[in-house]
């Protein structure tokens, strides 16, 4: 079976890459789920105000795991080029908020035609504009859980470490209930 790639956006990678480790390119699930970043979460994380919040980042660890990324046939390089381009004039013109990242993230799935993972509300606005499949990080961890990727004592402790880290997802509350009602 061919896999399901997914793509996780920098907040989600963030907070989810400590607890489930490793997090990308791995296969789970039935329908053989893969977690994808684009090179440009590595430029994110170089970031310095991140670097000091979350110093696991730079471990060879994680490093490592952010290596590999979806592969691309010259005819998709273009296509994603040109829809970026489509999208990023979108953003300048009618909804500031999403970054050149989040741009790339949304050209990427329109045209490789797979969901990204996002807490991101600027991002999730620009993903409806264009009609692609987002999923919170709470929708993934619901995947996650139903395919026994993660056991639920360790999904209730990452959202304790959420909140003792105060970094919440937009939205955590209305998720999970959603999501996790039964935990």
């Amino acid at each position: 079976m061919a896999q399901s790639k997914i793509l996780v956006d920098t907040n989600s990678y963030i907070r989810l890459a400590r607890a489930i480790h490793p997090l990308l390119f791995q296969s789970f699930g039935e329908a053989e789920y893969c977690l994808y970043a684009l090179p440009e979460l590595n430029q994110e994380l170089a970031n310095h105000k991140l670097e000091t919040k979350f110093h696991w980042i730079n471990d060879a660890e994680y490093s490592d795991n952010r290596r590999n990324f979806p592969i691309l046939s010259r005819a998709q390089k273009n296509a994603i080029k040109q829809t970026f381009d489509y999208v990023w004039d979108y953003v300048k013109t009618e909804l500031p908020g999403p970054s050149r990242v989040d741009a790339s993230y949304i050209a990427h799935a329109i045209e490789l035609r797979i969901p990204v993972v996002t807490d991101d509300q600027d991002m999730t606005a620009l993903a409806q504009q264009f009609e692609v499949n987002t999923l919170s990080t709470l929708a993934l961890l619901r995947i996650m859980l139903d395919c026994q990727h993660i056991a639920a004592p360790a999904l209730v402790a990452l959202f304790e470490y959420w909140r003792h880290i105060t970094d919440l997802p937009a939205n955590f509350s209305a998720d999970r209930q959603r999501f996790f009602s039964d935990l």
